[in-house]
């Protein structure tokens, strides 16, 4: 989206505060089960295949590893920033899970977003993390075997991108993952 639906005059969009969203997701869950809210806007998520579950697991279990003990890792659950109520795929917050029983965390030290279809969205969410302050944020490219790593929040940008192919070790934590498989 390179023009925010919102900003074009003739598209009236009522946007939803994470509250609200959380009401409505408590009151009907069916019906927002598969959904996330992005800048005030309710976005149906894609469905996951089989790829996009794989590389998840590889990725999980490669972070696992390497991560320091102040942190813990998450599986697509809530990430609060602004008006938004991200559930990316992998994060790793400050922390464990008892930190954040009566609330979501708001920043991370990293986000993870696997792309199969999503590319143009996941690209999008950048601002959103960024404006959180998440330190890192992945793109894994899966289509083109490549992975985008966005560094150094500023507002509502990354003040670096890097993209490093599949084939390369990938730095986190004072140390390397690699994603290739045989």
């Amino acid at each position: 989206m390179s023009l925010e639906i919102y900003q074009i005059p003739e598209v009236k969009i009522a946007l939803i505060s994470p509250m609200d969203y959380e009401l409505l997701c408590r009151e009907n869950p069916k019906s927002y089960k598969n959904t996330e809210l992005f800048e005030g806007v309710i976005i149906e998520k894609m469905t996951k295949s089989s790829e996009h579950i794989f590389w998840k697991h590889l990725l999980s279990n490669s972070i696992l590893k390497i991560m320091p003990q102040e942190f813990f890792l998450r599986n697509e659950d809530v990430l609060l920033i602004g008006n938004s109520e991200l559930e990316p795929d992998i994060s790793v917050v400050v922390g464990n899970f008892l930190d954040y029983r009566n609330n979501f965390p708001t920043t991370a030290r990293l986000v993870v977003e696997i792309s199969i279809s999503s590319l143009q969205y996941d690209r999008e969410k950048a601002r959103t993390y960024a404006l959180g302050k998440v330190e890192e944020y992945w793109i894994i490219d899966c289509k083109n075997q490549q992975i985008e790593i966005y560094t150094q929040p500023y507002e509502k940008e990354y003040l670096h991108k890097k993209i490093i192919p599949f084939s390369e070790p990938i730095p986190l934590f004072d140390s390397t993952i690699s994603i290739i498989t045989n």
